[in-house]
This record gives C-alpha cells, sequence and structure tokens, in this order.
C-alpha cells in the first residue's frame, strides 16, 4: 500500500517540503542546450547535436545506406576510411561539470572482431576505451563505453572521440551523455537525485567499507522477506514517463563468483512488466571495484516497482552483492535542437506559477511575474519556431536563463543572518553559515556551538538551521546583549540529515545568537537563518450569520476589515489573501465573509490550518456569495486553491462569464492540490463543506494541479483525507475529479444536478433547464475518480450527465472505494468503469443507479441498490437488505463566546502552565448557563488536567478536521503531560464538547529507548450529549471514552497505541468520518528533541504497539450507535463489541495485526455494510455482513441440495454470490417435509452432521446434501 512506501520515503519528501516553503522558489539551475546529452544519426545527410562527425583518413571512400530500416555510415578499410571521429561541442564538455561520460552507439552486429573506440583524454591524447565484441547476429545493436578523464579538446587529429573495428563498422547512431542522477551507498547514502532503499526487510542491510568505497551488502540469510534488493527511485524531475533509452551503471565489487541484475519499470500494466529482467551479469573473483552499465530501451521510471523505478537484485543469491554506487543517464533517442530550450521553458513556468508578489518572505517584487512571463513567451516563440537554428536556440536558451536568475535573485528574503559574523567553539569555516550559499559547510565535532554577532541589537523571535548530513537530535538556542551572559529561548531536535530544523520563540531583543549542539559525534551546517517572524493577534468574535450553522462561528479575522467588498463592485482578490496571510501567521483560525457578493480575480490561497468560511445561504443566491470573475480557460487560475487542515466553507460560487448554450472553460472552483502545493504542510486533510456552486465548469479538482517543484504527478500530486460534506451545485463539465489519495477520504451529501443554476434568481442569469440538461448530457461527467485509495462515499447524487461516475485511470494505483446510498439518474451511464483496482473493486450499497458498465478486471459489488438500464462486466449482485442512515445536525452548543488569555505560543510552547487560565474560563461559562469556550491557534501547555462544564464547549482554532501536517503543527494544540493518574485530560460533563483542537503528549516519543507508555484517555465523557469532533491526536495511548446517550465523535484522526475510541452504555450515538493512522506520531512540527523519523514508524510505532494491541473503536453496551466513514491503518483490530447494538456502514482497516479482526464481536447485534480490509481476518463472533471487500480474498464455494422432500437454506456472510471467505462461520438449516424425516447432512457422501441446523467453518469448496426419508 503506498502509506507504507510513502512512510519509508518521507524523509526525502520532508527536505523538498521544507527547503521549498522556506525558501519560496529555488534558484534555477543553469540551463542546458543538452539535457540529454549530443549525438549524431549518421546516414546520406546526418543528423546532429552538439556533435559533428566525420570520416578518415580518406572520406571519400565512406560508405552510407540503409539497412533494417536505419541509415548507417561504414568504413571503408580498403579505400583508406578506416575510423569515424566526431567532434564535440566544447559548451557541452564545459557544462557537464565531470570528466566521466557514456557513449552509446548504434552499430550493426555483424562478422566478428571488435568494436574499438579511442577518444582524448587528459592523460593520452588516444585514449583507448574496452571494446565491445561483434557476435554476427546481423542485428543492429547497442554498445556502451564508459570514458573516464576525458579532455575533449580535439588532440585526436581534430576530433575528440574515435570509432573504428578489426574490421569494417556499420554505426547508425552515437551518443555522449552523463549521469543525471547518483547515489553513493554506505551507511549514510549520499544522493543526487536517486533515492535509495534496501528491501525487502530493510534491517538486515549490512553496510561498510571496501578498498576506501563505502557500500550497502544484500544479506542472504536475513529471514523472510529477506534483504536481496536495493530499490532505486530516481527523482521525478529528471526521468518520469520516459520515451528514451536509459543507461543504469553500477559499481559493485567483483568477488565470489556471484551474479546481479534488474527489475524495471517497463511498459505494460502486469507485475512482470513493473519489474522487467534485466540481462542478468555474472562476475568473478578479482576482488575489485568494478562497473557495469546496463542499456534499457523501454524503462519508464514511473515508480512502480515497489516505489521504485528498478531494482538491483543477487541474481540466485547463492552470493551477497556489494554496491558501491548507481548512476542513471538519460540518452535522447530523437535528436532535438529545442529540447533544453524546452525545458527551460517549463522550469521557467513552474516558477511563474509558483511565484506570488508582496513584501511576504518568499514574494517577488510587484511586477516581477509579468516580466517572466515575457521572457517565457519569448522564448516559446523560439522554440515552435519551425526550422530554428542552434545559435537561435542557445541564445534564447542564455536570454531566459538571465531572466529567471534575475527573478530568483529578487526574492524576498528576511533572512539577517548575512548581517552577522559567525564563530564557532570549534571546527573548520563558521563564515559558511551565513553566506546564503547551500553548498558550502561548517562542521564541527560533539558539543559544538555556532554562534553569530549582528553588530547591533534587533529583535528575534525565528532561527533555522539547515544541516548536512550529520544533525543534532538535541540543540540549544540561546541569546544575549553581552556575548557573555546567554538566556536559552528554544531547544528543538531535527529528525534527520539534510534538512531544515525551526526554532520558534517568543520575540527578544539580541545581539549575539549562539546554537549549543547535543546528541551526535559530528555536526555539518549549511546555513544558520534568523529572522522576526509575524506576530499577528486575532481578535476572535461570534459572526452574527443569516443563516443557521451546526457550530456557531468563531471569526478570527473579518475580511472587510482587509477591505473586501461586500458589494461586488470591488475587486477583493488581495483583502481576502491578506485576511489569510494574517491567519497563517497567527498560527490558524477562520478568515470570516459576512454575507454579500465578493468579486473575486485570482485564485484564493487557504494556507494550513486555516479557513475562510462565509454565510451559508439555504436560499439559492443568498448569503456569501464569491462572484468568479476569472481569466477562462482549462488551465487558468482556479477559485480556491486549499492546503492541509484548511477549508473552505458557507460560500456560494457564481461565474458571471458562464455561458450554458456555449460553456466556457474554466479550472477547478475548488482545487485541493496535496502536496503539488508548497509541500508536506498541504499533504493531508483538506475540506470543501457547506458550499453551493451556482454554475461551475469544473467544480472540485482533487490532486489535479500539477506539481509546482515539477515532480510527476504519481509521487508530486498525491494527496490524503480530503473532506467534501454538503456539497451542492451545478458543474457542466465535471462535477468533480480526484486523483491520487494515499489515505481515506469521504465524500458526504454530494449533489451535481442542473437545477441549482436553473432556479437561481435572476442576479445569476439562470438558463433554461432544457439547454442546460442538453449540453450536460452531452457533455458532462458528475464524479471523475482515478488512484483514491479507499475512498468511503455516503449519500452522492448525480444527474443528467453523459456519465454519472467514471472510474478512470489513475496517477499512481487504482482506485478502490465504497458508496452508500448513491442516486445515479437520467446519465447516458450511470457508473462507467475504465480500470479499478483489480484485486477487489468498489462496493455500491442501498440507492439507485442507472446502468453500470464495468470494463475492468476488479468487480462492482452491488447490495440493496436499485439498478436500471444497462449491466456490463463484472457485477455481483449480493442478497440482503442495506440500513438506511439519516444524519442528524452535529451538536451546536449555546452560543456565547468566551475567549481564554492564556500562555501560548505559535509554534513554540512556553514554560508557563496555561491549564489554570482555561479552568478559570471554563468554570466561569460554567455558572454562566454554558457556551464556547475559545482558544485562539498556538501551542498551550496542560500540566494536569481540565474539566468541562454541563452544556459548554472548548473549542479551538479549526472550523474543518484537522490533523498535523509534516513540518506543520499549526493550529490549537493541548500540549499534556500528566500520565501518573486515571483522570482524563479533559472530563467532559452533560452535553459539554470538544471541537477543533489536537492533543500532543511530548514525553511519548516511540524513539526514546523506554519507547512510549500508557496515559489516561485525552477526552472522557460519562454524562450524556456528550461530544469531540474536528480533534486530532497524533501520539495518544488512549483517545476519547464515551457513554450515555446521544453522543458524537465526528471526524477524529491520530495515532493511538491502545484505545482509539471506546462507548459504553447509552442509545443513539455515532461515530463518523474517523480516520487512524500511524504515521501522525512523525508527521508533526514540533520539533521535539530525538522525536522519532518517519522512517522508523514500523519498527517502533506501528509493528511494535498498535497491531499488537490498538482498536479503533470498543463498545460496551451501547445500543442504537451507528458508525460511518471508519477507518483504521496499522492496529490490532477494527470495530470490537463486547455487548450492545451497532451499525456500521463503510468501515475499513488495512495492515492489521497478527489474529487480529475488522469486526470482533463478543455478543450483541452486529450489521456492518461496505467493508473492506486488506490483511487479518474479517470477522470473530456474530454479526451480519454486507458487502465485504477484501484484497486477493481466499473464498470458496459453499451449496446446498435436497435429497428427499424437505427444504434447505445456507445462512452466513457471502463474499460473493454463492461463495464464503475461508475461515467464515456458514450455518445450513434442514426442514422435513409433512411426509418426511432429516436424516443428516452429508458432503460427497460423507455424513458431517445429523443434526438439522449445522455450522460449520469455511475450509473448501463444497456441496452439502441434506437428506430426508419417508417417515
Amino acid at each position: 500500500m503506498f502509506r507504507r512506501l510513502l512512510a519509508r520515503g518521507l524523509p526525502a519528501v520532508l527536505l523538498t517540503s521544507l527547503l521549498t516553503s522556506l525558501l519560496a522558489v529555488p534558484a534555477a539551475r543553469a540551463a542546458t542546450m543538452y539535457p540529454s546529452g549530443v549525438g549524431a544519426d549518421l546516414g546520406p545527410t546526418p543528423v546532429t547535436l552538439g556533435v559533428q562527425p566525420a570520416a578518415g583518413d580518406d572520406p571519400a571512400g565512406l560508405r552510407t545506406g540503409t539497412e533494417q530500416g536505419r541509415s548507417y555510415w561504414q568504413t571503408n578499410q580498403a579505400a583508406g576510411t578506416n575510423y569515424l571521429e566526431f567532434d564535440v561541442d566544447h559548451d557541452y564538455v564545459d557544462e557537464i561539470g565531470t570528466d566521466d561520460v557514456l557513449v552509446t552507439v548504434t552499430y550493426l552486429d555483424s562478422g566478428s572482431g571488435a568494436l574499438q573506440l579511442q577518444y582524448d583524454a587528459k592523460a593520452d591524447p588516444q585514449q583507448h576505451a574496452t571494446d565491445v565484441q561483434l557476435t554476427n547476429t546481423g542485428q543492429w545493436k547497442t554498445g556502451v563505453f564508459a570514458l573516464t578523464d576525458i579532455a575533449f579538446t580535439n588532440r585526436l587529429g581534430d576530433a575528440d572521440v574515435r570509432l573504428q573495428g578489426t574490421a569494417d563498422i556499420t554505426i547508425a547512431a552515437l551518443r555522449i551523455s552523463t549521469a543525471g542522477a547518483s547515489t553513493q551507498l554506505g551507511a549514510t547514502p549520499v544522493q543526487n537525485g536517486i533515492s535509495p532503499r534496501a528491501g525487502d526487510d530493510a534491517a538486515h542491510l549490512v553496510t561498510g567499507v571496501q578498498d576506501g568505497r563505502a557500500y550497502w551488502q544484500t544479506d542472504r540469510t536475513a529471514p523472510p522477506p529477506g534483504t536481496n534488493f536495493f530499490y532505486m527511485n530516481v527523482a521525478d524531475t529528471y526521468l518520469y514517463d520516459n520515451r528514451s533509452l536509459v543507461l543504469v551503471s553500477i559499481d559493485y565489487f567483483d568477488e565470489g563468483s556471484g551474479q546481479f541484475g534488474l527489475h524495471y519499470d517497463s511498459p505494460g500494466e502486469t507485475i512482470p512488466e513493473k519489474f522487467k529482467n534485466s540481462e542478468v551479469i555474472r562476475y568473478g573473483d578479482t576482488k575489485t571495484w568494478k562497473t557495469y552499465t546496463f542499456a534499457l530501451p523501454d524503462a519508464v521510471m514511473t515508480n512502480r516497482s515497489n516505489g521504485g523505478d528498478f531494482r538491483i537484485h543477487n541474481g540466485d543469491a547463492t552470493v551477497d552483492l556489494k554496491v558501491a554506487a548507481v548512476r542513471v543517464a538519460k540518452v535522447a533517442t530523437t535528436l532535438d535542437v529545442t529540447e533544453g530550450l524546452v525545458d527551460l521553458i517549463g522550469e521557467a513556468t513552474r516558477t511563474e506559477k509558483a511565484a506570488r508578489e508582496g513584501t511576504r518572505d518568499g514574494q517577488y517584487p510587484a511586477g516581477s511575474r509579468a516580466t517572466l512571463q515575457d521572457a517565457i513567451d519569448n522564448a516559446q516563440a523560439i522554440a515552435s519556431a519551425p526550422g530554428v537554428t542552434d545559435v537561435q536556440v542557445k541564445e534564447a536558451l542564455q536570454t531566459l536563463q538571465a531572466a529567471l536568475d534575475t527573478f530568483a535573485a529578487s526574492v524576498v528574503d528576511t533572512n539577517f543572518a548575512d548581517d552577522g559574523t559567525a564563530t564557532a567553539s570549534s571546527g573548520t569555516a563558521p563564515q559558511n553559515v551565513n553566506d546564503d550559499n547551500h553548498q558550502t559547510t561548517w562542521s564541527g565535532p560533539a558539543d559544538s556551538w555556532l554562534q553569530l554577532d549582528l553588530g547591533k541589537q534587533r529583535q528575534l523571535n525565528d532561527v533555522r538551521v539547515e544541516w548536512g548530513p550529520a544533525y543534532s537530535p538535541d540543540y540549544t538556542v540561546q541569546v544575549s546583549t553581552d556575548g557573555h551572559t546567554f538566556t536559552t529561548v528554544g531547544r528543538t531536535g531535527s529528525p534527520g540529515g539534510n534538512q531544515f530544523s525551526r526554532t520558534r520563540f517568543g520575540t527578544v531583543t539580541t545581539r549575539y545568537v549562539r546554537v549549543l549542539m547535543t546528541g551526535a559525534e559530528e555536526f555539518v551546517v549549511k546555513e544558520l537563518q534568523l529572522r522576526l517572524a509575524p506576530v499577528v493577534t486575532p481578535e476572535p468574535r461570534l459572526a452574527q450569520t443569516s443563516n443557521p450553522t451546526e457550530d456557531g462561528v468563531i471569526a478570527d479575522f473579518d475580511a472587510t476589515q482587509f477591505g473586501a467588498d461586500r458589494s461586488g463592485r470591488r475587486d477583493s482578490t488581495k483583502a481576502i489573501q491578506q485576511a489569510l496571510y494574517a491567519c497563517q501567521d497567527a498560527g490558524g483560525g477562520t478568515v470570516w465573509l459576512p454575507a454579500g457578493r465578493y468579486r473575486v480575480t485570482d485564485t484564493v490561497e487557504v494556507h494550513a490550518f486555516c479557513t475562510v468560511r462565509g454565510d451559508h445561504g439555504q436560499k439559492l443566491g443568498t448569503g456569501t456569495v464569491i462572484v468568479a470573475d476569472l481569466p477562462s480557460g482549462d488551465d487558468g487560475p482556479s477559485l480556491f486553491r486549499i492546503g492541509g487542515s484548511a477549508g473552505v466553507l458557507g460560500v456560494t460560487t457564481y461565474y458571471p462569464n458562464q455561458n450554458a448554450t456555449d460553456p466556457v472553460p474554466y479550472n477547478y472552483t475548488f482545487e485541493i492540490p496535496g502536496g503539488a502545493w508548497i509541500g508536506n504542510e498541504n499533504y493531508m486533510m483538506a475540506t470543501v463543506a457547506d458550499v453551493t456552486m451556482l454554475n461551475s465548469y469544473r467544480g472540485i479538482g482533487v490532486s489535479t494541479m500539477p506539481n509546482d517543484r515539477g515532480n510527476a504527478p504519481s509521487s508530486g500530486q498525491v494527496h490524503e483525507s480530503t473532506t467534501i460534506r454538503n456539497v451542492r451545485g451545478t458543474a457542466l463539465f465535471e462535477g468533480a475529479r480526484a486523483y491520487n489519495g494515499a489515505d481515506v477520504g469521504t465524500w458526504e451529501n454530494v449533489a451535481f444536478d442542473n437545477s441549482y443554476w436553473s432556479a437561481a434568481p435572476a442576479a445569476f442569469r439562470p438558463p433554461a433547464r432544457a439547454a442546460l440538461d442538453a449540453w450536460t448530457r452531452a457533455h458532462g461527467t458528475g464524479l471523475v475518480l482515478g488512484d483514491l485509495e479507499w475512498d468511503q462515499f455516503y449519500r452522492v447524487a448525480v444527474a443528467d450527465y453523459a456519465v454519472g461516475i467514471h472510474v478512470v485511470a489513475g496517477q499512481r494505483a487504482q482506485f478502490t472505494g465504497s458508496f452508500f446510498e448513491p442516486d445515479v439518474r437520467r446519465t447516458g451511464t450511470g457508473l462507467l468503469v475504465d480500470v479499478m483496482d483489480d484485486r477487489w473493486g468498489l462496493t455500491l450499497a442501498g440507492g439507485r443507479v442507472e446502468g453500470i458498465v464495468n470494463k475492468s478486471r476488479g468487480y462492482v459489488k452491488v447490495t440493496g441498490t436499485e439498478v436500471t438500464g444497462a449491466q456490463q462486466g463484472t457485477i455481483h449482485r449480493m442478497s440482503g437488505t442495506v440500513p438506511t442512515y439519516q444524519q442528524k445536525p452535529l451538536p451546536k452548543p449555546v452560543q456565547k463566546l468566551y475567549v481564554v488569555d492564556a500562555p501560548h505560543g505559535i509554534g513554540y510552547l512556553p514554560a508557563k502552565d496555561a491549564t489554570r487560565d482555561i479552568q478559570k474560563v471554563l468554570d466561569r461559562v460554567g455558572r454562566d448557563g454554558g457556551g464556547i469556550v475559545y482558544l485562539p491557534a498556538g501551542w498551550y501547555r496542560i500540566g494536569t488536567h481540565l474539566a468541562v462544564p454541563a452544556k459548554v464547549e472548548l473549542r479551538g482554532a479549526s472550523a474543518v478536521p484537522n490533523r498535523d501536517q509534516g513540518g506543520a503543527s499549526g493550529g490549537t494544540v493541548l500540549h499534556a503531560f500528566e500520565r501518573g493518574t486515571d483522570t482524563a485530560l479533559i472530563t467532559l460533563q452533560h452535553r459539554a464538547g470538544v471541537r477543533g483542537l489536537r492533543v500532543f503528549y511530548p514525553e511519548n516519543n516511540p524513539g526514546k529507548a523506554e519507547g512510549v507508555v500508557p496515559y489516561p484517555y485525552a477526552i472522557r465523557g460519562h454524562a450524556g450529549g456528550n461530544y469531540v469532533v474536528n480533534a486530532g491526536f497524533p501520539n495518544a495511548w488512549n483517545g476519547i471514552d464515551l457513554r450515555g446517550d446521544d453522543v458524537v465523535v465526528r471526524k477524529v484522526a491520530g495515532a493511538f497505541f491502545d484505545h482509539a475510541i471506546a462507548i459504553g452504555p447509552g442509545r443513539n450515538g455515532r461515530i463518523e468520518g474517523v480516520l487512524s493512522n500511524g504515521n501522525a506520531v512523525t508527521r508533526v512540527g514540533y520539533q521535539q528533541p530525538y522525536w522519532m523519523n518517519e522512517g522508523r514508524i514500523f519498527e517502533l510505532v506501528i509493528d511494535k504497539y498498535m497491531r499488537k494491541t490498538a482498536k479503533i473503536v470498543t463498545v460496551d453496551g451501547a445500543r442504537g450507535l451507528t458508525l460511518l466513514n471508519v477507518f483504521a491503518y496499522g492496529f490490532h483490530d477494527g470495530l470490537v463489541v463486547n455487548s450492545g447494538q451497532v451499525t456500521a456502514v463503510n468501515l475499513g482497516t488495512d495492515n492489521l495485526g497478527t489474529d487480529g479482526h475488522t469486526v470482533k464481536v463478543t455478543s450483541g447485534e452486529v450489521e456492518a455494510t461496505n467493508l473492506a480490509r486488506y490483511n487479518g481476518a474479517t470477522l470473530n463472533g456474530p454479526a451480519t455482513l454486507r458487502n465485504v471487500m477484501v484484497i486477493n480474498v481466499v473464498q470458496r464455494s459453499v451449496s446446498v441440495r435436497a435429497n428427499g422432500n424437505g427444504t434447505v437454506a445456507i445462512a452466513g456472510n457471502e463474499s460473493e454470490p454463492g461463495t464464503y471467505e475461508v475461515g467464515a462461520q456458514v450455518t445450513v438449516t434442514a426442514a422435513p417435509g409433512s411426509d418426511s424425516v432429516f436424516r443428516d447432512w452429508t458432503v460427497n457422501g460423507t455424513v458431517v452432521s445429523t443434526a438439522p441446523s449445522y455450522t460449520f467453518t469455511v475450509a473448501a469448496d463444497q456441496v452439502l446434501t441434506a437428506n430426508f426419508t419417508p417417515k
């Protein structure tokens, strides 16, 4: 599963994210004319790029022609044409920055002897490379020559490279290239565009040093799954979806007469095609380092070899393999003089799109984007010109590079460390840490310090360290005004090397800044940065809404106070964005848009932990309306771009220039880019809820935005855990398109049809319904769903489209999901499946779908859904009746607001405890009869525990579901420390609740030697009517403990080591939208010393604790409890019912522990619909299950028949019609006729039971016969 892959690969992603977010758009790399190298295609009229070919000594004897469809040059030794020579463009030699190149030659393998190459090397202008032997196959072949220490100064005659043979040679093409990606292996790999990973058991990887070279070694003695592979993932910015030759060079130690080869990602969808075999190399026993280069003509490099592009295997595994380095080079198939320019245009375009103008850190001066765009347009004109010459291209390339460099240099950088003088306790070159050069470093021994003297006193609240490979897991930041007396302002730990760590603290005035490093024998620092980050204090108020809400709106910021115009006459884009920047600086919260019309002309970017919230009109066209006066076009700006733990709520959108009969294309109204935007801080848990789209062209786009750093969609556009809720609207072309979900998202109450625009008030120019229907039924699609991983859908309704729900090929994987009560009407095809995960499929329960066409190898499993129209492909119609579920409004607190003034920090935890100040306000509100106790965004120290009185809500800054993001922990977070008591951190009295905050345990670090320890429940409510909504628990031992009537748990996320949610006696409770995954422990931004790295999440969290003991929901005595959209990854059990009555809909578990179950029932009445699991077992105990999906399910056919006069029946939880999972319990029942008696049950003539009702465990295919005899 991708979650597992991502967990192991995250540190590299984290580095990219932090670098991008801290430095804005990175400085442009130097442009190259020749990104795939240089070369020549030979023939009567050669095609060349950066190489000039010639024949010698006598060119008159050169032969040309065509063989097997390829033109060629051929030597003619009899005529004195003994060789072919090639003069390489010296600009190429200058720009490659290496003395080592690969020469790839396409030659006709004819005759015997050898193909020989000489080249101009620094030590010898006639240096010989290793010959390529001819084998007389008569076929065109590719030979690779590795050249070292090149000079290429035309000293080989008038050329740099010469080809000849022991006999005449026939050459079709020559290419010269260099490795564009590499990694040096060892205990600490050095990565340059290749991320290595040992597999499949990384714990048994052997590292060492051999003859001065660090290496990785396989371990053939490791227990299953073994350590027999080295996975290599090449940066997508270098190679992705490749269609050219790829060269993979392996430096291996020649010892033991072993073998090795590659399994690589090639075209096709089968496992053998994703792990295609290269040739197997048999090596000797010279006990020296050697190199072998694989030439792969069909390596697509799309990360499908278990998350990598290829893996190195050790052949028959009889000898362990040592590898020191891996290099990858791309070789152009077609010589294109514009390739380098086109690449630079793409880079410049990404840079321009990602940039924002303004005065904030990382932004650019006003007008600079337009200037860069002009340069891009000029370069594009050259690149597109027919017959363009290399001289023109080179000039355009240099001009665009200069414009890009100028743009990058203009970035706003508030780092003032370069104003200071750097010193250190010891080590080398401290001046390198503030030279604004990320390539130079300072290094020092254990217990070193670095210091900056700013020359004068300055304000400071933000210190960042960019680490090299050696880092400090525990360091202290100190400040001083005199250089003698220092005060500690922060303590931080970096989770790994080659990344940033950040220390925030309250603003101080200082001259000297010192970083004291501990926890390692060596430290390497690239840059030490100092900033005065903006400090913004919100003024929260309870907004007065014209329309009802479930919770009441707390407005931290009001966009109208930043200049937003409610009349719609003036452009409000910048004002709304400025309010969002203030929200971002405040650590998160809500930007309020009161009822009115707001004209927006560009994308509004909703940064992590912030929410844009309007007054959602129940009547069409009322409340908060966003007038989307945007540039049109498929690639135009989206209206809202939504980051991690961020959301847009309560708005209506309207495009004034839309046309019903001739629709105008626009980009998405709501865009959830995940990791494609900035990086990890936007990766998870974005929300669109309570919105109306009157006339969008495209409604919601999830993972549709191209990565702003150029990474390929498979890895660069991933997201996790979206919330799409209470969405309605008219979307002409597409209601929603969603891809690349690596953890489960939820879609609830989503409706797309044409009634919304056609019934809108006159001010919104409503068209005739017939005109809308005519266009959307011919061109539109309701939902387009790609590789969403187990997404859960509840009451999705689409109508009047050509296709209602279209399941399409994914960017990284394929779709699987569960639909409860879908409603798809008046469509050409209700559900159209092109491709989905063929290990299982999707489920439909209840509702209505007009037509199902399944073209995939997976299945559509249907229970209780009214299906009409065409039905094609694999469709399993299951028996049984599904339950219905109608969501009730969430609990709403008393609408009185009390804002707490307690110690808290934005990005840091104050030393002063906040418990008493918070409790005083809680008690006051309790005495006043209830209300909302509000904690603005920040980190609060809770030394003991809190009690929330009756009818009081303790609320944090998040109006939407929220979790920590990798490297970012905004919003409201309670830091809990008390563990030695049974008292919960938060105790709720009658009808009290918690909303919009998270709980973090700083001392519960799985990376410490003692591991995690038990804590009491984070939240407990035993008084009835209690609720927990939009809450997160990244490292809780126990989460939520509720009992009593009408309890609610909604949108809770995190990691739990024992119990996530426990529900005791009470009636009519509900649990909705719960997601738990052990990766929450490390995807945080608290920068605690010695905090564990996600690379060890399975070893130290999921396998060590969660899969042994954790349960997502435990029920003891609750009745009428409903679970909707609940998912757990890495637990021991899913739903555990010791007693009670429970209905579960859309329930999933992945990676359960040994002997774990998705549903485990001791006693009670339990039914589950749309149940999905990966490993473990489905059920232990009595329960009714419908629409069970199991990856690669092992199932058996079981049927019954009567022999004699009587009737038979079979009862159990079918996996498919007539089949049951191995291990499932099945009961067969026999009833004799009036003139007969039951005798026994037999299978293949063997008696298995003499009881009329016989329960057994399914183990094999079988037909059971009930035998009746006459009375």
